[in-house]
């Protein structure tokens, strides 16, 4: 009887995420469609104006993709990941989640944003009331501007994505990465509360100690793919699981066999790069705040950390922004370790790129520059991977929550300066040696 109600749930927890990623994918595809290829068709064939500025107007709408697209993409996502984590959490203690409100409780999410829009904003006796506004905006938008290169990865380089794309992407997103710290003490010490401004000194002490850690990691990353453009390393993926940089980016693949020096190096490399991974995870949760580093918030201690003091549409931005800069650092893990929107297996991946494209071109005339004009195969292919690996990791980062404890503030700052730091720089200096010796 268990194993069925336990079946039964799973089953419903399926359904209930089809769903959603229906809802947020289909609301971000028609939003591309509509500004990117829609309205700049109608403008260029209207001849409102003259030719040059049509023209201005309809790159400026293309330019206006990748921005919009997050912009639909974070809200609807961050009420899917509240609900899933609240499902899975449900799951893994074995117990019902949210069920009630929409069938299966599809819709709680949705229910509790609109509460939180509509409770009083409440800024407290004797706080900083710029500063105390400020704060959620500074830690929500690198959540926005943050993510920009990643969706040249993550949808393999499509053309309206492109605007987006950095040479120097990774380098980009770490640096925007480090901004909410700044949201977190700002509205720690506003709040004019103790608890909140010890959440947010905590918050810096924590950012500080794991951060580092966490860049040396994606630095080796770097190092061993040869740029810091994050196309060309989920590019260099392409080869299947051995290629992927989590399992040594193609060491055991160049290794010389006859060579003892080469097969040691090689399966060195292999054990580095899968540390460096692990790493990369704990240093991730550390900087979103997520159980078992989630000291800045401690419920137990703190009451609820740097947020004590918010409500309403403040407080549901802080909310909106920890859920999205989960989804960002896996994001990061999967085009930067995991081979970004590459198969496991290139069996798997060619033959589904070439019969979407079949698809495509059997659309009849009528539709088809409608659909062609946006979609492309190794576009869908490519964010399906994406999609299902940072998802899987996101699963993941719920079930840590599920089962580990938190840490003490000393054990966290412990383990941060004295295991991961040295730790992850001994690895920088192996893997550079190593990739030379494979």
């Amino acid at each position: 009887m268990k194993t069925a109600s336990a079946a039964a749930e799973i089953s419903k927890f399926a359904r209930l995420t089809a769903v959603w990623l229906g809802i947020i994918f289909g609301a971000v595809w028609v939003t591309c469609w509509l500004v990117g290829v829609f309205l700049p068709t109608l403008v260029e064939q209207a001849n409102f104006w003259q030719r040059d500025v049509t023209l201005a107007v309809a790159n400026t709408l293309r330019m206006l993709v990748p921005i919009l697209a997050v912009m639909v993409f974070i809200p609807i996502n961050a009420m899917f990941m509240v609900l899933a984590e609240r499902r899975a959490l449900a799951l893994f203690t074995v117990r019902k989640g949210p069920n009630r409100v929409g069938p299966d409780g599809l819709l709680q999410t949705a229910a509790d944003a609109v509460k939180l829009l509509f409770k009083e904003d409440i800024t407290p006796r004797g706080a900083d009331a710029v500063m105390f506004t400020l704060a959620p905006i500074i830690f929500f938008a690198p959540s926005i501007i943050g993510v920009l290169p990643l969706l040249c990865a993550a949808s393999a380089n499509h053309d309206l994505f492109k605007v987006a794309g950095l040479p120097t992407g990774i380098f980009y997103v770490i640096a925007v990465a480090s901004i909410p710290v700044v949201g977190i003490v700002m509205g720690g010490w506003a709040s004019n509360n103790k608890y909140s401004l010890v959440g947010g000194l905590r918050s810096a002490a924590q950012a500080i100690s794991y951060e580092i850690p966490l860049v040396l990691a994606i630095i080796t990353v770097c190092l061993m793919a040869g740029t810091l453009d994050v196309v060309q390393i989920a590019n260099k993926q392409s080869g299947g699981l051995l290629t992927w940089n989590v399992f040594g980016g193609g060491a055991l693949l160049q290794m010389n066999l006859s060579s003892p020096v080469s097969i040691l190096a090689g399966v060195s490399m292999l054990i580095s790069c899968i540390l460096l991974f692990l790493i990369y995870i704990t240093g991730a949760c550390a900087e979103v705040n997520r159980i078992p580093f989630d000291l800045p918030e401690a419920e137990s201690e703190l009451v609820s950390g740097y947020n004590t003091e918010y409500s309403g549409i403040k407080f549901a931005i802080f909310f909106l922004a920890e859920f999205t800069n989960l989804f960002v650092v896996c994001t990061i893990a999967t085009v930067m370790f995991l081979g970004g929107g590459h198969a496991p297996f290139p069996v798997l991946e060619k033959p589904v790129i070439d019969w979407l494209a079949g698809v495509l071109q059997g659309i009849p005339r009528e539709a088809g520059w409608l659909i062609r004009s946006f979609v492309q195969a190794e576009t869908l292919c490519g964010a399906f991977w994406v999609i299902l690996k940072t998802y899987t990791l996101v699963i993941f980062a719920i079930l840590v929550r599920a089962t580990l404890p938190r840490f003490r503030i000393d054990q966290l700052m412990d383990f941060g300066w004295k295991r991961l730091i040295p730790l992850a720089l001994i690895l920088l200096i192996a893997v550079t040696f190593l990739r030379e010796l494979v």
